[in-house]
């Protein structure tokens, strides 16, 4: 009976791990927190169901025991705690409340004393994200969190965060008025004259009857007698007050969900990113793939195009990347390990001679004190020696900008040379612009000066420095600043407004206006990469930036419309003159119009596809296969081959020999898994930092040299493309842009260039197809193949049955203390490993996504919750409710479709009192142990001193904060609230325990998130309307019971008595199913999309949201501004802003030719600062050259000075490495953050630089020998000891971040 209870136990006991661990950053870090809740669950249900073994069986509501299923193997676990009295229940809650009270209390007493693990959003993260430090005293703490503005909880969490918590608080506005209202009707009806009464103590009742309910089940639906089957009617008109309240508050949650979502989105800090305004295009015809053709394409929307990024298959390239990172970390750890052994050596060749040295002298042994003292001199010279700025660097990667202003200014530094010290003639071999080649973002600061120069019309031609035009020079200003809502102050020229395209006639005209300027050429955009031929031109042209703004400014109504390829001259082409055969069904009418060609097509020339034989064609359709990629020789990476020429007089051989060093086993193929182990004799044995060095500099080679050759690695059939304004995006994905089913489709709006998943760029749409339907094919698998795990893990538990079976195992039981310790064991067992295993349900998932296809982490996330969600509901409802394995849960419901209801009515009221331990467990256990963070305890002070041992894991470990997995974060809570709508009516009680749950987790995630999680990337909150779809399935079963219990409840007689109940039900069915289809049928479009009428005032917002990042940033002063705008009121403005302004008014038949989609371009906020921007002569030249140069230099002082500011105010705390970098697009000026979005979205492969091995810096000189010796070997491999050194204890200990740091990297564009 002992090991029944223990299986009843275990999907209680997996899903509080499940939940208590979801939100840990590692999977060790999960496994811990999962053991932890899963004791505790198991201890509790256990008394739980000891206790309830003499307890009565719940009867139907029959009055005999008519198709009752028995309570045997087949029948559900929780079927098994049915009819236990509330003594036995709160007794065996007694061992849940001392571990919640524990950790309660242990969370009270560290979450002051551990700052970085309880509340490192204080300190360890950018100033917009953290929040102040918490009261000191526990029922403050509760007010503090309680009370927090939920707008800042989106400001510092992001929109996952808030509707996760909002979804938490909705349960608790359905549940309160349920409990408020059912409670005191329901129990009543049900309690007041029925079949059973004993409700607090079971064991002192004289009923034999097996139909008699006892214990807690006297409060619910089965305990009315069949004489008052009339109180069904209350049940029933409860049952559909609650489904009306429901769906009332979830359509009142989906306006709300729409409302915040769109605010959020047409915020100025949102809009300022470069995912407000990027669209994913996937499935792109052929013809289609240049840039003319998406240009020309998608410029029908306001605001035209700004950027546009082709992919390409960079799959082999990004394995050379991963296989690269991974032989990085492994040489890491060996050049750390080797410089560590020599110090211990050293360290116990010089105990052993001082040893001597007293002994000779007879000298007392160092005291304890003294050996205290020693230590604290070495750790401060540790200490020293890694904060200062000492240390060997070598291989140093010249692509590796530091921080924005080395991004921006490619080396120099906004002190240096500005943008007026260049002197106009200089070529782009100038001195003056540093080295070329070595660094990528080097030419972005050479794009924008060179931007910043064409912007008002300077011709570049040596000996010829002129203004040119100053009617063109204000109307470019003025209209680049209406162009971008004022964001980018003066950029690579304007980009053509919604009314003006690219015309035959601008080349003309920009000839003449920049004579001798080749940068005016059509040429490609900034954002695609280098020639797909060096020899040949681009396959996408697009005229420069500044030949379009000359368009502009000749004339806005020069726009050449429709496509440039079909003319009038050659309308005869634009239709089918095949003549279509009788037989030919598949093909239309001959007479029709040939299908659409896009900007600059030529009939089949695309100069980037090359033929392919139907072999290769083959070939290339195999899975993982890379055909179209040819074999490249590259030149040496490396001078020496150590094989055959062997290291002497290396530093470390003073105290090590060539056996001690490290070594590892090389797998026999390269796609060999490295968990593998490694065998001798059959694996070759080499040493590692010898075989680590050669591989590192051979894959370092190769990448840098394939990133500058993306031409050899053919294009996909996908693009990102960025538009100037953020409603154009959204039009973009909600049209319907392609001629052809499937194709240009789907289109994602709202892409986090860090939430993009590059491995999957370059799976063909058919690919995905395929791979979705094995995936789904294994999550059906899982679904019903569970019960066979599930079974291995429950025989753990059967001790004696093992015993018995094996006779190699009586040893076990032979001795006594090692049976009861084995029993122990066995008590936990079963559940620990059963928790073990489920821990991967929700990785597998996450893996499963990835393979699917996902393009995106947002994509991978809403993927996961459908798969998590339908396994929870199944596993952990379905079959612990109905019976004991998937397999018969699906026979009972299947074999008779009708059936349905009967059987859910049989069996879902004998689970009730599981689920009420169920819910209660989850408030206690989870809520106390997420405070807790038991997994990250034991990871930062047991895991790290195993596996930390080099100075990046340690400064990993510090700097990383942990993280959320919605995608498998969301359902667990979800099917709780499923769990508590359907027994709302059936065991009313179910109500207040759900109350209790989600409330105690609802304040313990709301501490934990704003103190404690970090969240990099977010889906935009679309996880919570699938949430509140998915919870409309606890509404569902509810119904689907209930109409089973009416059917089934019978009269004194015998005789069906609740048909017309039934009846009513089912139309509440019906109708349910068809509310749920109008709300996401309304609400779709608005659940992911913006609509138009938020753009002019979201314009509005950004101009002011602009000029107070100025003034904060220190660009503009006050009075500067309200000159200005003192200036742009009517007659404020003097002879000389007259003058200005008659430079740029247009005429009223100029202004009624506009398109009326101009009317979207953001003007009507804007001409204030556009008219501002050209005061006077001198004014526009110093906007044009001088302020973007002071805007870069006062922003980086700016930055330099709250960077000190930080550094010291986290130092009071603790240890302040991350602290001092600024990863919000808001502290960059708009010259900065447009070079950077416009690298945002180059794919992963062409940005990834080459890592630093950063080893620990020692004082016997090992570190400073194995630099000079790996630059010796290769100048390709980048090594260094800076910031870092050993102390007493041969610890590596940091004082910087790694040399390869760049603050670039984590500015979240």
């Amino acid at each position: 009976m002992a090991s029944s209870a223990l299986l009843s136990t275990l999907p209680t006991a997996v899903s509080t791990a499940v939940s208590t661990a979801s939100i840990s950053g590692s999977v060790i870090s999960t496994v811990t927190s999962a053991l932890a809740s899963t004791i505790t669950s198991s201890a509790s249900l256990t008394s739980s169901s000891s206790s309830s073994t003499t307890s009565r069986v719940l009867t139907t509501t029959r009055s005999g025991p008519i198709n009752k299923i028995p309570n045997d193997e087949s029948t559900g676990s929780a079927q098994k705690v049915e009819g236990i009295s509330l003594v036995a229940f709160l007794t065996a809650l007694a061992t849940s409340l001392v571990v919640f009270g524990v950790q309660m209390g242990l969370f009270l007493l560290l979450r002051h004393k551990l700052a970085r693990i309880f509340k490192p959003k204080t300190y360890l993260v950018p100033e917009r994200e953290r929040t102040e430090p918490p009261p000191a005293s526990p029922w403050n703490l509760l007010s503090t969190v309680l009370r927090y503005d939920d707008r800042e909880i989106i400001k510092k969490c992001g929109l996952d965060a808030y509707f996760f918590l909002r979804y938490l608080q909705t349960l608790l506005v359905l549940f309160i008025p349920i409990a408020l209202v059912v409670i005191p009707i329901l129990i009543p009806i049900n309690y007041v004259g029925g079949l059973g009464q004993e409700v607090v103590d079971t064991n002192n009742t004289d009923i034999e009857d097996p139909d008699v309910p006892t214990g807690l089940d006297t409060l619910a639906w089965g305990n009315v007698r069949p004489e008052n089957y009339r109180r069904r009617w209350a049940h029933l008109i409860l049952a559909l007050l609650v489904i009306i309240w429901v769906c009332g508050v979830f359509f009142a949650e989906l306006r709300v969900y729409v409302k915040i979502r769109q605010d959020y989105l047409t915020s100025a800090e949102h809009r300022l990113r470069a995912s407000a305004n990027t669209v994913l295009v996937s499935s792109i015809p052929d013809k289609w793939l240049t840039e003319d053709a998406l240009r020309g394409l998608f410029d029908v929307f306001p605001g035209g195009i700004r950027n546009v990024w082709l992919t390409r298959d960079f799959t082999k390239l990004l394995e050379k990347i991963h296989r690269r990172d991974a032989i990085h970390q492994q040489l890491e750890e060996a050049e750390t390990e080797l410089i560590r052994e020599a110090k211990r050596r050293q360290l116990e060749q010089r105990r052993l001679e001082e040893k001597r040295v007293r002994k000779a002298h007879q000298v007392k042994a160092e005291s304890k004190k003294e050996r205290k003292h020693r230590a604290k001199a070495e750790d401060d010279e540790a200490k020293r020696r890694a904060e200062d700025n000492g240390g060997l660097s070598v291989g140093d990667h010249e692509a590796v900008p530091h921080d924005v202003a080395t991004a921006v200014h490619g080396g120099e530094k906004p002190e240096g040379k500005g943008l007026d010290d260049i002197q106009e003639g200089e070529s782009e071999e100038s001195p003056h612009h540093g080295p070329r080649g070595g660094n990528g973002l080097f030419r972005v600061g050479e794009n924008l000066e060179r931007g910043l120069k064409k912007g008002v019309g300077f011709v570049g031609e040596a000996g010829h420095n002129i203004i040119v035009l100053p009617k063109a020079l204000q109307q470019n200003v003025e209209g680049e600043l209406e162009r971008t809502g004022g964001f980018d102050f003066v950029k690579d020229g304007a980009q053509p407004s919604p009314t003006s395209s690219t015309s035959s006639t601008s080349s003309a005209y920009d000839s003449k206006l920049h004579p001798g300027d080749d940068e005016a050429q059509p040429k490609p955009s900034f954002a695609s990469e280098t020639p797909l031929h060096a020899s040949q031109a681009r396959h996408a042209h697009t005229l420069s930036e500044a030949s379009q703004a000359s368009t502009v400014q000749k004339d806005p109504d020069s726009r050449t419309t429709g496509n440039t390829t079909r003319r009038v001259s050659n309308l005869d082409n634009m239709y089918i003159t095949e003549k279509t055969r009788w037989y030919e069904f598949w093909k239309p009418p001959s007479g029709g119009y040939v299908s659409p060609v896009p900007q600059g097509y030529e009939r089949e020339d695309y100069p980037w596809k090359v033929e392919r034989t139907k072999w290769q064609k083959f070939k290339a359709a195999i899975p993982f296969y890379h055909s179209d990629i040819e074999d490249v020789e590259y030149p040496p990476a490396f001078t020496q081959d150590y094989a055959t020429e062997k290291e002497e007089g290396a530093e470390w051989e003073k105290w090590l020999s060539a056996k001690d060093r490290p070594h590892h086993r090389l797998a026999l193929f390269d796609w060999t898994p490295g968990f593998l182990p490694a065998l001798p004799f059959v694996n070759k044995k080499v040493d590692t930092i010898y075989w680590c060095r050669a591989e590192l500099a051979k894959l370092n080679l190769e990448i840098e040299e394939d990133q500058q050759h993306p031409e050899r690695y053919p294009i996909m059939n996908s693009a990102f493309i960025q538009f100037n304004h953020q409603v154009a995006a959204h039009m973009a994905c909600q049209s319907v842009t392609y001629h052809i089913p499937k194709q240009m489709a789907p289109r994602t709006v709202e892409i986090s260039p860090n939430d993009v998943i590059w491995d999957n760029m370059a799976i063909k749409w058919w690919h995905e197809w395929a791979r979705s339907a094995l995936v789904f094919a294994v999550v059906a698998g899982m679904l019903i193949l569970w019960a066979f795990p599930v079974a291995w893990t429950a025989s753990l538990a059967q001790l004696d049955a093992l015993v018995e079976k094996y006779s190699w195992l009586h040893w076990l039981i032979e001795n006594n203390t090692v049976h009861n310790v084995v029993k122990g064991v066995a008590g936990v067992l079963p559940a620990a490993v059963l928790a073990l295993l489920l821990i991967l349900v929700p990785i597998t998932l996450n893996w499963l996504a990835t393979f699917q296809g996902a393009k995106t982490g947002s994509q991978r996330s809403e993927t996961v919750q459908t798969y998590y969600f339908a396994f929870l509901f199944v596993q952990v409802f379905l079959v612990v409710s109905i019976t004991s394995s998937t397999f018969q849960t699906i026979a009972n419901i299947t074999a008779d479709i009708t059936s349905t209801p009967e059987v859910l009515a049989e069996n879902l009221p004998k689970a009730a009192n599981y689920f009420f331990s169920y819910m209660i467990l989850q408030a206690l256990s989870t809520s106390s142990g997420t405070l807790l963070q038991i997994g990250t305890l034991f990871m930062w002070y047991v895991m790290a001193r195993i596996l930390d041992n080099t100075a990046r894991a340690k400064w990993t470990r510090n700097t990383q904060l942990p993280s959320v997995t919605w995608g498998s974060f969301f359902p667990v809570y979800t099917n709780f609230a499923c769990i508590a709508l359907i027994y709302s009516v059936v065991a009313p009680l179910i109500s207040i325990f759900a109350i209790i749950t989600f409330a105690l987790l609802w304040c313990a995630h709301r501490y934990n998130m704003l103190y404690v999680t970090r969240f990099r990337t977010d889906t935009g909150g679309v996880l919570y309307p699938r949430a509140i779809n998915q919870t409309f399935t606890g509404l569902y079963v509810m119904e689907l019971c209930l109409i089973g219990l009416f059917f089934l409840a019978v009269d004194e007689n015998d005789n069906v008595a609740c048909v017309p109940q039934a009846i009513i039900m089912i139309i509440a069915l019906i109708l349910t199913i068809l509310y749920q289809y109008l709300l996401n049928r309304s609400f779709g479009p608005l659940l992911r999309y913006l609509p138009i009428t938020f753009e002019d005032e979201a314009v509005i917002r950004d101009e002011a949201f602009q000029r107070a990042q100025e003034r904060r940033l220190g660009i503009i002063r006050d009075d500067d501004e309200a000159t200005a705008l003192n200036r742009s009121a009517p007659g404020a403005s003097d002879g000389k802003d007259i003058e200005l302004r008659n430079l740029h008014k247009r005429t009223k038949s100029e202004a009624d030719s506009l398109s009326r989609l101009g009317k979207l371009n953001p003007v009507r906020g804007i001409v204030h600062a556009g008219s501002w921007a050209v005061r006077g002569g001198r004014q526009v030249r110093q906007a044009a050259f001088g302020k973007a140069d002071d805007n870069l230099r006062t922003a980086t002082i700016y930055r330099n000075e709250r960077r000190q500011k930080d550094i010291e105010a986290q130092r009071a705390i603790g240890d302040a490495l991350f602290g001092g970098y600024h990863d919000e697009i808001e502290d960059l000026t708009p010259e900065e953050r447009d070079v950077l979005v416009r690298k945002a979205f180059q794919h992963y492969a062409l940005r990834a630089r080459r890592p630093t091995v950063w080893i620990p810096r020692d004082d016997l000189g090992v570190s400073d020998d194995e630099i000079k010796r790996t630059k010796e070997f290769s100048k390709y491999i980048w090594i260094s000891n800076a910031g870092t050194a050993l102390d007493s204890k041969v610890r590596v200990v940091y004082g910087r971040n790694p040399p390869d740091f760049s603050e670039v990297d984590i500015i979240n564009l």
